[in-house]
Order: structure tokens, then sequence, then C-alpha cells
């Protein structure tokens, strides 16, 4: 699973790459249209569940669920539909837009000042615009295909584009189309950015610390759809330098209970509609993420495509009842253990064995 961290210039986004990976970054964006590679980092997702699981089987190895994170190339305002990595945005599954609230008359803002209101919005055209494009494009290759040949499909494909246009047009993002299974599925290819889940990250100033958990608050006019997260970039920086002590100490002196990267991921769950389902295996204890209300049968295909093809039961068990009596098999003595069939649309927390043939 992939995301994309990307922003306007100078908003914080490699500093947020930083703390999420937990390590300096070791490659910088070249200016001059120059394309490199963009950094990236694989990130553990912090979770307490799986930490208890894992003690009660302190043998097996644990394994946590690890998500790709890009820090994308800064931004200039009205460059989102030019760029020349956007290609690369659109294969993220998730978009974290970095936005820059604090104040520093050395750090000139792209768009002239700093107004994180007007860059949630000014950044949200720019994806709604990059997409309409993008339909027109395809709508005017599909007028000249069906000019030599009709094609049912093609059709079906440059109707639905007609009525998705206007939408956008309009400045509406994809999402607020209402799609069909089918229409879902024949639009999937275009990888739409303002379709994707977003979540809005606000790089805060220190005298703003008070509105770290409710953001909100410096974000007037805006509408409660949008999903928003604050974190304090240069105290979180600072953080990185020491060991763990010393760091609960810092963290208690400015009134912080969690650090960025656990209040980033629960909220990234949330935007994303994640969850995560549990494994008890011979050699480890993992966490799997997937989509909320995944049938059994998809979720067994994470693990592995033999399993979701042979797949005969799940037997589930929630994590509250595990953690309670202490073993898979103390549960099961108890009767908690129940058998689900492939619709099963698989819980926040449940530990599941999946029985299938080989």
């Amino acid at each position: 699973m992939i995301i994309s961290l990307f922003g306007f210039h100078q908003s914080g986004k490699t500093c947020l790459f930083e703390i999420l990976s937990q390590r300096k970054s070791d490659s910088h964006h070249k200016a001059g249209g120059q394309r490199h590679e963009i950094p990236r980092a694989v990130c553990q997702v912090p979770d307490s569940r799986l930490d208890l699981l894992s003690s009660f089987y302190p043998e097996r190895k644990k394994v946590q669920v690890h998500l790709e994170i890009e820090d994308f190339p800064g931004l200039t305002s009205g460059d989102v539909s030019s760029s020349q990595y956007l290609a690369q945005l659109r294969k993220a599954d998730g978009l974290v837009h970095v936005v820059r609230a604090f104040r520093d008359p050395a750090i000139i803002h792209p768009r002239g000042r700093v107004n994180p209101v007007d860059d949630i919005r000014g950044l949200a055209e720019e994806l709604i615009l990059s997409d309409l494009i993008m339909v027109n494009g395809r709508l005017e290759k599909l007028e000249k295909d069906m000019r030599k040949m009709k094609d049912p499909e093609a059709q079906k494909e440059k109707d639905l584009l007609e009525k998705l246009k206007p939408i956008l047009e309009q400045g509406r993002p994809v999402k607020d189309f209402p799609l069909s299974a089918s229409e879902e599925k024949m639009l999937r290819g275009f990888c739409f950015l303002s379709l994707k889940p977003i979540l809005h990250l606000v790089n805060l100033d220190e005298r703003d610390l008070a509105s770290l958990t409710r953001p909100e608050q410096l974000l007037p006019g805006l509408s409660l759809e949008v999903k928003v997260l604050a974190f304090c970039g240069r105290i979180e920086k600072e953080l990185l330098e020491l060991e763990e002590e010393e760091r609960r100490l810092f963290m208690s002196s400015y009134g912080l209970s969690e650090n960025t990267p656990a209040r980033f991921f629960k909220k990234l769950y949330e935007v994303m509609d994640l969850i995560n389902f549990y494994t008890i295996g011979k050699d480890e204890v993992r966490a799997w993420a997937i989509k909320n209300r995944t049938p059994a049968v998809k979720a067994a295909g994470q693990i592995h495509t033999d399993i979701e093809k042979g797949f005969i039961r799940a037997e589930v068990l929630p994590f509250d009842q595990l953690a309670k009596h202490g073993s898979w098999q103390s549960a099961r003595e108890a009767g908690l253990v129940r058998l689900e069939g492939k619709d099963y649309p698989v819980q926040d927390g449940d530990v599941i064995y999946f029985r299938f043939t080989q």
C-alpha cells in the first residue's frame, strides 16, 4: 500500500517523511525540473493489540503492517496537472497533503502568504482540474476511435465520462459522483486523484500547539467533510535526535501524550477506511491491513492467493476475547471461536485462522 506525501514547496513534507520513517532523508528533490527518484520509506504501523498478542507467543516473530510512504516533489501553485511526477502520484492508494501553517519570514510561501485553508482548497481544485484534463483527453480519443469503428464497451465508457465531466467542471471531485460497482470498475484504470482518500496534515507553529488536537480551530470556513490532522514539524524533528527517556520528558514538557506517527496512522486508517485483522502462525504473529468489511475470502487472499482459492471456512475470534483468555486454545475451550463463511465481513481486531484446501 502506497501513501504519497504531497503539497506546496516548503510545507514540511520531507520533515514529515523523516518523522514517519524515523530517519534522516538521504535524498533531496532537485530543482530545475530534473527528474529523479522519489524518496520512499517502508514504515511500520504502531499497533498495541499486536504487541499484546505477540507477548502471548514470545517465541514467534511479530510482524506489523507495513506501509510505503513516498515524499512527492514540492509543488508550486498551478503545476499539479503538469507535474512530471503526476503519473506516480496517481499510483498512490492514499494521499497526504502537508499544509503549511507555521510562520517564518525567511521561508517564502509559493502562493505569497501563509493561509492553510486557501492551500487546502487550492490543491483540491488542482486535483479536480488534473482529472478533468484526463477526462477531456480520453473523450477526444474515444470520439476519434468510434468514428472508425463502433464499440459497445467504448460507448459505455464514453457515456460514463460524459456524465462525470460536468461534475468536474463544477469544481466537484469524482468521489461526489455516485458510482455503481460496474462503473467503478470501468474507471479504475484512470486512478482519479479526486477519488482517492486524502488526509490534510497541518504543520503548526510552536505557538499554536494548543490547537494540536483541534486543528479545525485554525481553519475557519473549512468543510467538516475535510479530514484534518496537525503536527509541529520543528518539535518532532527535535524528538528524532533524542533517546527514549529524553523523548518522553521532552514530550511531557510540551504536553504531548502521543508522537506524530502514532496519531498519523490512526487517522490515516480512518480516512482510508482500513482495519486490521490478525493471524497466529507457526512462526509469526502478524497484523494485516484491509478495507473495512472486506469478505473473509478476500482477506484470506491478502495472505496468499492459494488460501483464497481453496477457502473453506474462517475460524474467527475477536481480539478482546483472546486478550481476556490469554491464548487461542483457552478461548476455543470456552466456546468463543466462531466458524464463518467466505462472505463474512471481517471486523476490526478479528483474529482469524483460515481453513483451506491445497
